[in-house]
């Protein structure tokens, strides 16, 4: 969810046909009125959002008529009726207020009053209430009532490490063309994280070498949706000494430990080689999925677009595959 929203982002999801998730909402513009059940509705979502793992909700997009999980058309909101202000205020109502939502409003045709709003939504550390005093989580595409047990368990999450997982490609100049896929690992919790490990399926056609040793080794898997799997955590070696003498010498260095992933902190794991042709449409499309298991908290799973992951062009610039 990185990188700049605007009309010809918002027109990708539609011309990709992205379909609907438990990370992605669409709504047309009729869902914004200032009506009791309709506000009601945008707490009840937004906070289904932030109690699952997050996401978000595009107003301003209507469904297909044929596949209501599909995405038609843009149906922009008219900003002079619903603005990001009246949305903040309504959102604000949920109990209790969720840290770090982001509205992105996102004009249209170069109207004043044609807008988009793209409503990111965190997963949050404890249980949100929507105004008709329900807890709600997604369910199906749906925002569906939590049982106690659910809404308990998501209270629980402060007492976890939560580790999530960011990407960027380098371009290193190699002679083969291929990139480098950069993994960093984040503690987003209040709590540390001795033990992290981390299940990543990257789209096979992106994979540069299945074979070559010391970036995939024996941690690799091949599964019928024609994924690489790869496994990464938080092993380091600390440097113990130098072997021979100049010119010929070598690093040596001591058993793995574990490098304890401390809140906020962030931690770079080995690359893998992609292939140089990651602006075919075919892996352009696609996305990276991962698990992270720590310590005893519930595993945690996300994705990201491969249009979405940041391009390193090896002179500074950050780019990205959806901006060409």
């Amino acid at each position: 969810m990185a990188g700049i929203w605007d009309q010809a982002r918002v027109q990708s999801y539609i011309d990709d046909e992205v379909e609907e998730s438990l990370n992605l909402d669409y709504k047309a513009a009729g869902e914004l009125e200032n009506k009791p059940v309709k506000k009601k509705d945008i707490t009840k979502d937004i906070s289904a959002f932030a109690n699952s793992d997050g996401g978000i909700i595009i107003y301003g997009i209507s469904e297909h008529p044929t596949d209501r999980h599909l995405p038609s058309r843009i149906d922009p909101v008219n900003r002079q009726d619903f603005s990001k202000e009246w949305l903040e205020h309504v959102i604000g109502n949920i109990r209790p207020r969720i840290d770090g939502l982001l509205i992105h409003p996102v004009p249209i045709g170069g109207s004043n009053s044609d807008v988009v709003y793209i409503v990111q939504i965190p997963q949050s550390h404890t249980a949100h209430q929507a105004t008709d005093k329900r807890y709600y989580k997604r369910h199906n595409f749906e925002s569906v009532p939590m049982d106690d047990y659910e809404i308990r368990d998501v209270m629980n999450r402060l007492q976890h490490p939560r580790i999530e997982l960011d990407f960027r490609l380098r371009n290193v100049r190699r002679r083969n063309g291929s990139y480098d896929l950069e993994i960093f690992m984040a503690n987003t919790g209040s709590v540390y994280a001795l033990y992290v490990v981390a299940r990543i399926e990257v789209p096979l056609r992106m994979v540069h070498d299945l074979s070559k040793h010391g970036v995939f080794d024996s941690r690799r898997r091949i599964d019928h949706e024609k994924v690489a799997t790869f496994r990464r955590d938080n092993t380091i070696r600390d440097v113990v000494g130098i072997s021979g003498s100049y010119p010929n010498t070598s690093t040596r260095y001591g058993p793995k430990r574990y490098d304890p992933l401390l809140p906020t902190l962030r931690f770079k794991t080995d690359s893998v080689e992609v292939s140089g042709f990651i602006n075919d449409a075919y892996i352009r499309g696609s996305v990276i999925r991962w698990t992270t298991y720590a310590d005893s908290a519930p595993a945690h799973s996300g994705e990201v677009a491969i249009s979405d992951i940041p391009i390193d062009d090896g002179t500074g610039r950050i780019l990205y595959l959806r901006d060409d």
